[in-house]
């Protein structure tokens, strides 16, 4: 098994501006306590509009919480699709070649040990992202390919095709007991993403209490989950 925190380059792609930090923000945390390089690359940021509450989010404003967010986390930044408030974009119905071309952009150029992409949630550009993150990370002879890929979870990946996922088949528990509070500050920046609703599943109350179920299933005050796909042991 490759430990995470020997590694010397890490590289989380990340659907959305916040995903990243939500599956993977304590580990990303004691990553860079560590001294390893984590790049953070986001499939797209754009404006939105929130349903529920019918508020519009401008994709500058997206930009401003996630380039603060990583100033927090001590990362670094790679935005595949930047898409301006009066552009029309669907990243699923945009080219997943180019999508692919572009992680396989990234992979050379950072050469990084290990690899985190998103696991396949109910959220259509969710499994988007995670089908081209599985194309790119293809197994290939290069010296330079990662040592591990490894899915993570977000707080609403217990529904859809992520929720049938055998804990089983390479499960990984993480503890960050002792970074909770750096990823909590570090998702805080993303206030326009962050319900503060009674139970609503991206909160940082729901954060806080994934964290600890996390713990609870593997003795930790706070852990996060995570599925080793591949990885390899080489001469």
């Amino acid at each position: 098994m490759i430990d995470f925190f020997t590694s010397k380059k890490w590289l989380i792609i990340s659907p959305h501006a916040d995903d990243a930090e939500l599956g993977c923000g304590g580990a990303m945390s004691r990553a860079v306590e560590n001294d390893i390089e984590v790049h953070i690359a986001v499939a797209t940021v754009k404006g939105e509009w929130h349903v529920r509450n019918g508020v519009y989010v401008s994709s500058e404003t997206r930009k401003k919480e996630l380039t603060n967010a990583m100033l927090e986390a001590g990362t670094t930044l790679h935005i595949i699709n930047k898409i301006n408030d009066n552009e029309i974009f669907d990243l699923c119905s945009s080219s997943k070649s180019k999508c692919v071309s572009e992680i396989d952009l990234l992979i050379e150029n950072i050469k990084p040990d290990i690899i985190f992409i998103p696991v396949p949630s109910f959220h259509q550009e969710h499994k988007w992202v995670y089908e081209c993150s599985i194309a790119a990370t293809r197994t290939t002879k290069n010296v330079d390919s990662p040592k591990a890929v490894i899915a993570y979870e977000y707080p609403p990946a217990g529904w859809g095709d992520s929720g049938s996922w055998s804990q089983s088949s390479g499960s990984i528990y993480v503890d960050i007991s002792k970074h909770i509070e750096k990823k909590i500050a570090i998702l805080s920046k993303h206030e326009s993403q962050m319900s503060t609703l009674e139970n609503s599943l991206i909160s940082l109350d729901a954060v806080r209490r994934l964290a600890s179920f996390r713990g609870l299933e593997s003795g930790v005050n706070y852990a996060e989950l995570f599925y080793l796909l591949r990885s390899k042991i080489v001469y």
